[in-house]
């Protein structure tokens, strides 16, 4: 009987040692699992902080060349940040490059965008645009996260459809009609009369007033600057100065303005 209880208990005392085990594994397992969870999403809302950055500076930057004719902006700002998102992070061994566009690229209905040094331009025409671009890459030594790579792009695009002299009305007037696009290509919808900061009619200032409208004529938003022009003959010329609400500017011209007596 005394080799029986002894028995009974050397299988009750193994049962419990291997409850014992098999609970210790199962919480070091969801806390080693919780754990990596926790600094993965670190990560990733650090890489994704990175990302978001990038664009900024890109904007920031093609603000400062159309506005100061910097060529140079771009790249300042990406070497002072790089130095910061450095210092910022030193446990997580973060080493963040960049490259700026320096050669022609097809993008947004343009065909040959020229870049140099991530930032590009076109004024004076009926379409004119202002860009940048740029490929940011990341490394993570602590989770070993290497050669990840993204491109951001920055773009403004304004493209007088039509200028035109109404003559029928007693009070004769020249409308221009703009239409504003940005990277995607996507509508610019929230421009006000103080995002043209100069508007020209045979060279020479106007004060003018802005309305904005869906145009079935051209499929698309349409901005409509309307200004008084009681001379003897159409202005010569029209030129709209445009700088949007992340201060990037961009110029656009005709030699073109139609009379409409109708």
């Amino acid at each position: 009987m005394a080799r029986n209880r002894k028995g009974q208990f050397i299988i009750i005392a193994a049962m419990l040692l291997s409850i014992m085990i098999v609970s210790v594994s199962t919480v070091i397992y969801g806390t080693v699992t919780y754990y990596r969870q926790e600094r993965w999403e670190e990560y990733v809302t650090i890489v994704d902080s990175i990302k978001a950055a990038s664009c900024n500076l890109l904007q920031v930057g093609l603000a400062n060349y159309t506005q100061t004719e910097n060529p140079n902006a771009t790249r300042d700002y990406f070497n002072r940040w790089i130095r910061d998102v450095r210092n910022a992070y030193p446990a997580f061994g973060i080493n963040v490059g960049y490259a700026l566009a320096n050669r022609a690229y097809s993008a947004y209905e343009i065909s040959s965008i020229n870049y140099n040094l991530g930032l590009a331009r076109s004024w004076g025409q009926l379409t004119s645009y202002s860009a940048s671009n740029a490929t940011v890459s990341i490394d993570v030594a602590s989770v070993g996260l290497t050669g990840y790579n993204f491109s951001s792009h920055v773009f403004l695009k304004m493209n007088i459809r039509d200028a035109i002299w109404y003559t029928k009305s007693s009070k004769r007037y020249v409308s221009i009609y703009l239409s504003v696009d940005k990277e995607g290509p996507a509508p610019v919808l929230n421009l006000q009369a103080s995002n043209f900061p100069d508007v020209k009619l045979g060279g020479v200032s106007q004060v003018f007033s802005v309305k904005r409208y869906y145009s079935s004529e051209y499929s698309n938003f349409i901005y409509e600057i309307k200004i008084s022009w009681d001379g003897p003959l159409a202005p010569s010329s029209a030129e709209v100065t445009l700088l949007d609400n992340r201060g990037i500017k961009t110029v656009s011209y005709t030699d073109s303005v139609l009379q409409n007596s109708d």
